[in-house]
């Protein structure tokens, strides 16, 4: 019996380790799918300007993925109990109010302003969690929220003035709170591992099935708010672009929405809430450094470049004290 400690240990460590590369790999291929979408997704509404009608179509695009995926057999569809489905039916209503959330914040306003906003997504996650699962970060590792969150919310300002906006400022933390809460519903709804395998459910299966529920979701929406309005301009729309163009770029927009957002479910997968939200939050800047880098952003201001710095700054310190804490955690109960 004593000899086996060390192994189980080491064994237990490599998987960790193992765990670790996978989210690496996660997290990056999310952020660079993620700057595909926000290229093509500027670009597509620049041509194509129906917030709601490519939000819908985004959502329904992954189905283009999905179904060969399920079809072929190289992914196990899911067998879902109405239990499930209603479980998913709200991630997915969650979902849709998070992502017209942030749509709608930034055609109220200035997108910077939606992305200040929505730096604070972590401590709503946080806020959250603690409410839902009774689970309380210590302290000190809630306190390494604070630099993440002013360093992106730094960057995405130019000096102190911001413009303020009632309507775009209710919007991105509607957004907070959806997101928030989906990444919590999400975990929550993947937590017994055996009855999920049984169900071939995992975090890109249910992914792939709340998408599908917010695409349908979404078509009313974007009926009511943009029907009318598409019909009257499309003359207009299609003397500029060509309709196959305007097909073109809402599926090309729409399976990068689709592919980032799995490889952050992925991701999702491997971390809690909070962590998941700090990666999202600091996601924005790490964009803005990339945009620069590849030449298609011009160069960065000094004051976007701090903020950056104390954002990356504040997430590695997150992550150090919060791993730090969990070790701790272990050695007392060990």
């Amino acid at each position: 019996h004593h000899h086996r400690g060390p192994h189980l240990r080491l064994a237990t460590d490599a998987a960790a380790k193992m765990s670790g590369l996978d989210t690496v790999f996660y997290v990056a291929l999310w952020y660079g799918l993620n700057i595909g979408y926000n290229i093509y997704n500027k670009d597509t509404s620049n041509q194509f300007p129906f917030p709601w009608i490519i939000g819908c179509i985004s959502l329904g695009a992954g189905l283009l993925y999905m179904l060969p995926v399920w079809l072929l057999g190289v992914r196990k569809i899911p067998k879902l109990t109405s239990g499930d489905v209603a479980k998913i039916a709200t991630i997915a209503a969650l979902h849709t109010i998070g992502h017209f959330g942030a749509v709608l914040s930034m055609s109220f306003g200035a997108a910077t302003f939606t992305h200040v906003v929505k730096a604070a997504e972590p401590v709503f996650s946080t806020i959250l969690n603690g409410l839902i699962n009774k689970s309380w970060a210590p302290m000190q590792v809630n306190l390494t929220l604070i630099p993440v969150v002013a360093g992106v919310a730094w960057s995405c300002m130019t000096g102190f003035s911001i413009e303020m906006n009632v309507n775009a400022f209710i919007g991105a933390m509607v957004s907070n709170l959806a997101f928030s809460l989906r990444s919590i519903y999400m975990k929550n709804a993947l937590k017994d591992k055996t009855a999920c395998a049984a169900k071939n459910l995992d975090s890109a299966n249910v992914y792939a099935v709340y998408t599908i529920f917010a695409f349908i979701l979404s078509i009313p929406l974007a009926y009511y708010f943009e029907g009318e309005k598409l019909a009257s301009e499309w003359p207009t729309i299609t003397s500029k672009i060509s309709e196959l163009e305007i097909v073109k770029l809402n599926i090309i927009t729409g399976l990068f929405f689709y592919l980032y957002n799995e490889s952050a479910s992925l991701a999702l997968g491997n971390l809690d809430g909070v962590a998941h939200a700090v990666c999202n939050t600091v996601k924005r800047v790490v964009i803005m450094i990339a945009m620069v880098v590849s030449g298609i952003d011009p160069a960065m201001s000094t004051q976007k470049m701090t903020g950056a710095a104390v954002a990356i700054g504040g997430t590695l310190l997150y992550a150090v004290v919060k791993s730090n804490v969990a070790n701790a955690e272990k050695a007392k109960t060990a």
